[in-house]
Formats: C-alpha cells, sequence, structure tokens
C-alpha cells in the first residue's frame, strides 16, 4: 500500500508541477525552448520527408506543443517570453521549412495552425515583420504550386483561412501593407510615370504582392475556401484607397484579365440547349393540373432540376456576386472602370451576346438557355453601374463619356491605354455583329413569335424582370410611349369606379365564390408592397423636399434618360403580342399565362405610365347617358347642354367646385370600339367561358373545385411553415363557413359590396399577403400565389355553399344551391375530356405592328369563323379559368392602389 501511496501522489505532485511550469513565464519558456531544441534535432538528425512514420510524428508533436504553449500564454497576462523568443530567434523560419520539407499532412495542419496563432498574438506585431512574411509566404506558395499533392480539401481551407486573416489586418492597419506588398524605390515610380506619359507599358510581377495571387487563385472554388479567398480579396482591393501605387499595380495587373476570364469560363460551362422542368415530387400543382408541354428537345438537352446544372448555375451567380462586391466595395474609380472594361470585352461581347444571337429554337433549347441565363444575371445583381453596363450594350444605347479628354492623371490615361489595346487585340479577330444591328429589344420581340412554348414563357420572365427591376431601362426601347403632361388623360373619379366594377363583375362571372373578396383584399395588399418598390415610385411617393425626391434615383450617371409621365403607344409591337397571347390564353400553357399575367402587370406598375388607353379606357372617349346629364342638370339648376359645354359660377369658388365634383363623379358609359386593348381581350375570354359553361356539364362545379383545391393547397403550405397562420385562417373559415352563412342575410356581387361607398381614396386594410412570406420571391401576386403550390391530398367533398349566384339563365340553369359530391380531381375521363379552344395564331413579324387605335385591337379578336382551334383537356381549361379570374382580381386590385398611391384619379 505504501508503494501505491507513493507512485500516486507522486504522480499527482507531478501533474501540479507540470501545470505550474505552464503558468510560469519562465517555466514555459524553458519548456517551449525545449521543445523547440527537440524539433530542430529532430530535422537536423533526420532528413525530410522521412520513411520513418515515427520521426514525423514527433516533429507533429514537437509543433502541436508549442502551439499549446503558445495559445496560453496568449491568453496568460504579460511578459509574453515565448512570443518574444519566436521574434527574436526566428522560429517560425524552422517550422516553414520543416513543413514544407517534411510534406506530411499533420505536420503542415500544425504549421498552419501556429502560424495563425502568431498573427491573432498581440505586442510583438509578427505582420510587420519582412522575415515572418517571407516565411510565410513561401510555405503557403509551395502548398499552392501547381502539382503539388498535399493540398486536401482540410489544408487548403486552413491556408486560405490563414490568408484571409492577414487581408484583414491589412484593411485594419494599412500601415503593414508595405511589408507584403513590394514598392517600388523613388527611381523605379519615376522612370514608370515617364512610360505611362510617353509609351505606357505595362509590367506587373507576381513579386511585388504574392499574397494578391494567392488568393486571386482560389477565388473560383466552393465553399469555405472560395469564401475565404473572396473576402480576402475584398479587403486586399479595399485597401487601395490607402496606397496610390498599389492602385497602380492593380489597374496594371491582369486582375481584370482573371476575373473576366474566369466569368467566361464559368459561362461557358452552361448548358447551350435547356429544358425548364420540375423533378415529380417538386412540380407545383397548377403544372401537374394541366396538360404537359409539346414542345420536343434532343436527347442532349440538360434538364433545368438536375443537380448539376443546378450547381453550374449556382457557381456562376456566385461568381457573378463576387464582381458586384468587388465594384461596391472598391472606392478607387480606376480600378473599377478597369473591370467594367474588361468586363464588356471579355464577357459580355466575347460571350454573353453572342450566346443570344446564336440562339435558336431550331437546334432545341439554346434560346430558353440563353434567355434563362440572361434573366438570371439581370435578376441577382444590383450594382448600378454593371447593370447599366449590360443593359447599356445589349440594349445598344449611345454611350456618354464622362471623362474630361485633357488634364488626366497618369493612372487614367494607363488605364484608358489598357483598355485600347484590349479592344484594338479583340478587333483583329473575325468581325461578329453588334447591338446596333440587332439588340435585345430585337430578340425579345422575335422569341414572343416562336412556335416553342417554353421560348415564350423564358421571353416573358426576362421580360418581366426588367419591367420589375429595371423599368427605365425599358421606356423608349422595349415599350413605345407616348409623353404626356401631368395632367393629361387623366381619368375621373366615376370612371375609376365604373372600371373596378367592371373588372370586378367579370371576375365574379368566371365563378361566384364566397373567397373572392378575400383574395382581392390579398390582391390589395400584395400590390401596394410592389408599387411602393418599384424603381420609379420613389419620386412619386416620397414626401416634397425630402432627400428621397431626386432625379437622380430615375437614372443613374450615365445611364437612360430621365422618365416623365407617359402612356403605351397604340402601336407599340410589344403590347400587341401581349394582347395577343391573351386571345389564345385557355389555349397557352400555364408558365406562359402566368409569366404572361406577370408581364402585364410588370407594364402597370410603373407610376409615371398611365393606364389611360391600353389598360383602361381613354378620357376622350367617355359617353355619358342622356338621363345623367338631365339630372345633373337639374341639380345645377342649369339649361340642360351637353357635359362639355357646362359652364361653372366663376364668382363663387365653393360652388364652382361643387359643380365640378360633381360632374367628375359621374360614371360614362363605353362602347365596343372604345374600349382599352386589354379590356377587349379579358371580356372576349369571359365570354367564351360562358360558352365553355354551356357545352360542359357540371362545369361550375369542377370548377369550384379546382379553385378550393388550390386553396386548401395554399393553406396546407402556409401551415407548414407558419403554424400561427393557420390558426387565423381557420378563424376566417369558421366565420365564413356554411352554417354561419345561413344565418346572415343574403350578400349581393362582389363589385356591389366593395364598391358601395364609391371610395377610391383608401386602400381597404387585409390580412397578411399570401405568397409573399416563407422566400417566395417578390414577384407579382398572381405567380407567387399559385406557382409554389404543390399537390396536396383532394379537400373533403362535403363543401357546400349557401351563397346566391348571380342572376344569370347560365349559373341558373348549371348550379343549384348545393354541388354534388365529388372528387376534386373529378372522374378522370371527365377532366381527360377534349375541348376546342382557340389557338394561338401564326407568328407575325414584330416590324409590323398593328395600325393604331381602338379598331386595331379589335381585330385581334375575329370571328369564330377564322379563327383556328386545338384541343385541351379539361383539367388544363379549368386551371387557366382559375389564372384568369385572379389574374382579372389583381389587376383591379392594382388600379385600385395605383389610384391612392399615385394619385391617378381626378376628383375635379
Amino acid at each position: 500500500m505504501d508503494f501505491w501511496s507513493r507512485l500516486i501522489g507522486g504522480a499527482g505532485v507531478g501533474g501540479l508541477s507540470k501545470q505550474a511550469n505552464t503558468n510560469n513565464p519562465q517555466q514555459r519558456l524553458a519548456h517551449f525552448k525545449k521543445v523547440y531544441e527537440d524539433l530542430q534535432h529532430t530535422w537536423q538528425k533526420h532528413d525530410l520527408p522521412s520513411t520513418d512514420p515515427i520521426v514525423d510524428e514527433n516533429a507533429r508533436r514537437c509543433l502541436q506543443r508549442m502551439t499549446e504553449l503558445l495559445q496560453k500564454e496568449s491568453q496568460a497576462p504579460a511578459p509574453h517570453l515565448c512570443l518574444s523568443f519566436v521574434n527574436t530567434a526566428q522560429v517560425y523560419l524552422t517550422i516553414s521549412r520543416v513543413a514544407w520539407s517534411s510534406q506530411n499532412d499533420g505536420l503542415i495542419h500544425e504549421a498552419l495552425k501556429l502560424f495563425g496563432v502568431l498573427i491573432d498574438s498581440e505586442g510583438e506585431d509578427f505582420l510587420q515583420d519582412n522575415a515572418f512574411a517571407s516565411a510565410l509566404l513561401a510555405l503557403v506558395s509551395r502548398l499552392a504550386s501547381p502539382g503539388t499533392l498535399l493540398m486536401g480539401p482540410e489544408i487548403e481551407g486552413e491556408m486560405l483561412e490563414l490568408l484571409f486573416g492577414i487581408a484583414a489586418q491589412i484593411r485594419l492597419q494599412p500601415d503593414i501593407l508595405p511589408v507584403w506588398f513590394t514598392s517600388r524605390t523613388d527611381e523605379d515610380v519615376r522612370a514608370r510615370d515617364g512610360a505611362v506619359a510617353l509609351d505606357i507599358t505595362f509590367s506587373s510581377d507576381k513579386e511585388h504582392f504574392p499574397l494578391f495571387y494567392l488568393l486571386l487563385n482560389y477565388v473560383h472554388y466552393e465553399g469555405r475556401v472560395g469564401d475565404f479567398a473572396r473576402t480576402g480579396l475584398l479587403y486586399v482591393i479595399a485597401s487601395a484607397t490607402h496606397s496610390e501605387e498599389l492602385e497602380r499595380w492593380i489597374v496594371e495587373s491582369d486582375l481584370a484579365t482573371l476575373l473576366a476570364s474566369g466569368l467566361g469560363a464559368l459561362y461557358s460551362q452552361l448548358s447551350r440547349k435547356l429544358e425548364i422542368s420540375f423533378a415529380k415530387e417538386e412540380m407545383p400543382a397548377i403544372l401537374a393540373l394541366s396538360d404537359p408541354s409539346e414542345d420536343q428537345f434532343p436527347d442532349d438537352t440538360v434538364q433545368a432540376s438536375s443537380q448539376d446544372f443546378q450547381a453550374h448555375l449556382g457557381t456562376f451567380l456566385s461568381y457573378l456576386a463576387f464582381w458586384q462586391d468587388i465594384l461596391e466595395y472598391c472606392a478607387s474609380t480606376e480600378v473599377k472602370q478597369t473591370l467594367l472594361d474588361h468586363f464588356q470585352f471579355l464577357f459580355l461581347q466575347q460571350l454573353l451576346y453572342p450566346s443570344l444571337l446564336e440562339s435558336s429554337d431550331a437546334d432545341g433549347g439554346s434560346s430558353v438557355a440563353a434567355l434563362t441565363y440572361l434573366r438570371c444575371i439581370l435578376e441577382s445583381i444590383d450594382h448600378p453601374e454593371l447593370i447599366h453596363l449590360i443593359l447599356q450594350y445589349l440594349l445598344a444605347l449611345p454611350e456618354q463619356h464622362l471623362e474630361p479628354p485633357s488634364q488626366s492623371s497618369p493612372l487614367t490615361l494607363a488605364r484608358r491605354r489598357k483598355s485600347f489595346n484590349l479592344a484594338t487585340n479583340l478587333a483583329k479577330d473575325d468581325e461578329k455583329p453588334s447591338p446596333a444591328l440587332f439588340n435585345l429589344v430585337d430578340l425579345i420581340l422575335t422569341s414572343l413569335h416562336s412556335k416553342s412554348y417554353q421560348t415564350i414563357a423564358a421571353t416573358l420572365r426576362l421580360l418581366s424582370v426588367i419591367l420589375r427591376k429595371q423599368h427605365n431601362y425599358a421606356v423608349s426601347t422595349l415599350i413605345k410611349v407616348k409623353p404626356l403632361g401631368a395632367n393629361d388623360n387623366q381619368r375621373t373619379i366615376g370612371a375609376h369606379n365604373k372600371e373596378i366594377e367592371i373588372l370586378l363583375s367579370l371576375a365574379e362571372e368566371l365563378a361566384s365564390d364566397d373567397d373572392l373578396e378575400r383574395s382581392y383584399n390579398t390582391h390589395l395588399h400584395d400590390n401596394r408592397n410592389i408599387l411602393e418598390n418599384h424603381p420609379c415610385s420613389a419620386n412619386l411617393i416620397a414626401l416634397p423636399g425630402s432627400p428621397l425626391q431626386s432625379d437622380t434615383l430615375l437614372a443613374p450617371q450615365g445611364g437612360p434618360r430621365e422618365v416623365t409621365m407617359h402612356t403605351i403607344a397604340p402601336e407599340d409591337p410589344l403590347l400587341g403580342s401581349l394582347v395577343s397571347f391573351m386571345g389564345s390564353f385557355f389555349a397557352n400553357s400555364v408558365d406562359v399565362n402566368l409569366t404572361l399575367t406577370q408581364s402585364i402587370v410588370g407594364l402597370a406598375s410603373c407610376g409615371y405610365t398611365r393606364l389611360e388607353g391600353w389598360l383602361l379606357m381613354d378620357p376622350s372617349k367617355y359617353q355619358y347617358l342622356v338621363e345623367d346629364v338631365a339630372e345633373l342638370d337639374e341639380e345645377l339648376n342649369r339649361d340642360p347642354d351637353p357635359p362639355s359645354n357646362m359652364a361653372v359660377d366663376v364668382k363663387n369658388p365653393d360652388v364652382a367646385q361643387l359643380n365640378a365634383l360633381r360632374l367628375a363623379r359621374r360614371e360614362p358609359t363605353w362602347v365596343a370600339e372604345s374600349a382599352s386593348p386589354v379590356f377587349v381581350a379579358l371580356e372576349s375570354l369571359v365570354r367564351k367561358v360562358d360558352a365553355y359553361r354551356r357545352e360542359v356539364q357540371g362545369f361550375d362545379t369542377f370548377l369550384a373545385e379546382r379553385r378550393h383545391m388550390f386553396r386548401v393547397g395554399e393553406e396546407f403550405d402556409d401551415a407548414l411553415l407558419n403554424v400561427p397562420a393557420l390558426v387565423r385562417r381557420s378563424e376566417d373559415s369558421k366565420s365564413s363557413s356554411p352554417s354561419r352563412a345561413r344565418n346572415i342575410p343574403q350578400m349581393g356581387p362582389i363589385s356591389e359590396r366593395l364598391l358601395s361607398e364609391k371610395n377610391s381614396g383608401s386602400v381597404s386594410g387585409s390580412s397578411s399577403p399570401r405568397g409573399r412570406q416563407h422566400n417566395i420571391p417578390s414577384t407579382p401576386t398572381l405567380v407567387g400565389r399559385l406557382s409554389h403550390l404543390h399537390i396536396t391530398p383532394p379537400p373533403s367533398p362535403s363543401r357546400g355553399t349557401s351563397r346566391a349566384y348571380s342572376p344569370s339563365p347560365l349559373r341558373r340553369d348549371s348550379l343549384s344551391s348545393t354541388p354534388p359530391k365529388i372528387s376534386s380531381m373529378g372522374p378522370s375521363d371527365v377532366l381527360h375530356r377534349k375541348v376546342e379552344v382557340v389557338k394561338r395564331r401564326a407568328a407575325t413579324r414584330p416590324e409590323e405592328p398593328p395600325s393604331s387605335g381602338g379598331s386595331s385591337v379589335r381585330s385581334d379578336s375575329v370571328g369564330p369563323e377564322a379563327q383556328e382551334v386545338e384541343e385541351v383537356s379539361l383539367s388544363h381549361l379549368l386551371t387557366n379559368v382559375i389564372i384568369l379570374q385572379e389574374f382579372i382580381l389583381e389587376l383591379a386590385a392594382l388600379v385600385q392602389v395605383r389610384a391612392s398611391l399615385f394619385g391617378d384619379v381626378r376628383y375635379l
């Protein structure tokens, strides 16, 4: 027992003594020196790399113990004797040589970890030591050299994390930059200035700034390696504002060439043929309940839902985001302009524009790919200079040279000469077409007349992105506009109420449902968000005199002209194409109709675009009933005269204002020839649904069940992500359930309930906007509410209704107060039944716009004997009718919100 007591006691005393040694600065230093001597002995006695694994393990343990001692000392109070010894004895030189010569992963890992401790330490300023910088860069350069087999993912991550730490310190302490960036002598600088002034030759050696190129070599990597490299390079470029020599070096380096070439290489890896598709388990219900696309694609076409394609696209977009970050964080004008020049010459001119120009439906899918990639590019970037460069080139907008031709600095001259040399070298190649001959407008108009529904949908998606995010570039390029004055072509409050009533009546004619009012309120809320966030709305909704009320918000420097009040010209070919697609709405694929409605909402979302004439009726064509004129004359106690000749009492301003208010409240009447193109198309579609209702027995029952299934699916998706929202909706559904509906008086149509007070001055409150939550893109409501829904279990078949339908004889014949209990999908043979619908007309040349005036739109809706028809399934037709109804509600909400937000309505 005495032996075991002494042994255990001795072990305890030894453990306490060892801990005391590490806590005492002098004893810790002695321990550190002993471990360092063991490391030197191992390195000098044995040739590294050694064939004996015990030698490598002993060296690794020495490095590990040294790191532990330095970490404990960094946490202890001063003095830090071990750190001072490392600095004076230049221990890091030995560590760098041992780590590289060993070629052992474990040794390299411990060496990088020790260097990281030295960088993070305080007091010795290792980052200001030239010898420390040389030792670290020598090790990292050898590890990163081509052909090195030692670089595993973990080693790469640790190495880039180390370089990132150095770049972060350079950003915080600009005075340590000369240690890592070798400046030229004064004689070299003067010689360079003379060369720039005379011949402007360029040379940028990697030896001047090896840290820069080490980071640059890994910016295209994914994961933590790429994140460390990109962020570290951003910090280094941001430091150029503190060093004119570094700014000159970056301009003259091949940074811009490598970045632009890397972006082009990633773009070239994307598939040239693409088919927009969904995996079976991810397909939205709205697509699953419609006819599949009939477009034929070659066998080598890539599916957009494939993981490999998504990975390649994500890598390209992340690299593009890195470009945007550089331009955002770089304060040097010359560095930014150098990057932009190379982006245009090496990416836009050499890759992006040729891919758009060479795209075609003939080879199957290349048009879809090129249009989709351009949409992703425009949707992912927000930097104004980068967006301006892309759209200015693709739209062939005139360039504006803002730099003065004289009194330029040598650095500016060097940058211009470098860009000129690059453009000259590229011009030596075979001449290629430029956007001056075929630009983005021509591509969009041509693609809209494609025979492929996927190409049309991809074009409309691109169009909606431009209209939503860069509307000022679309005015006078994509859209032919007619300038207006501030008060020109403004509708009256009476006309506004009448048009809202007509839109709501059209929606209710399609399918009367208790949920329409809630759906309309949701559209009101969503459209308010859309209009408030529109890029052209800043001046219109800003308070007078506020900083937001500035013309520069509408057009960046060197960008397109300022947007002023306008309306879309009747002969606009883009509007004509969209209205033409509405004529074949029920034959279109579902994705085409979703993007079509999204594009029309995008046209109407700009506060500077008046809706009168193309979406709403032109005020110059208002007509009033004789009874309304006589009644108003009786109120004004005046002789009956035409409304345009009515005089007002100028002697009494109050009476004159009251008379003008009464005039503005009159509701005009319309004739078919005076209706807007969009109204004509909507009215025609509603009349066609009436015909389908007569043709298909139980049509309204199937339609009600289809709408109910979409609503249940939407609530189910919301419930998975937001439990409180489900509770609120369950309370709403209880309040509107059939049992409670029977206890309340019979309600009139939605148009009568919502417009009973004839007040457009405010937007009615709404519940939380469905389709605006859970990372759904901020796209117009119809797409957001329908396109993300997935297939859900069928709803209960016991859904009844006590709502009285409108007294239309069609409704009376086809609906009873309680629909029969059927499955939401219905019998498969019924839903797969073929129905004849109007086919999309043959493609017309986009350069042949329709004739002006309302009659040109009427010509699009030719008689039934001249229309071509095709067959679609009843399920496809039902889905498109639901989309049409939601679109009409969305238009009504958009018109209502614009009236209150932008003051579109005239009250006097």
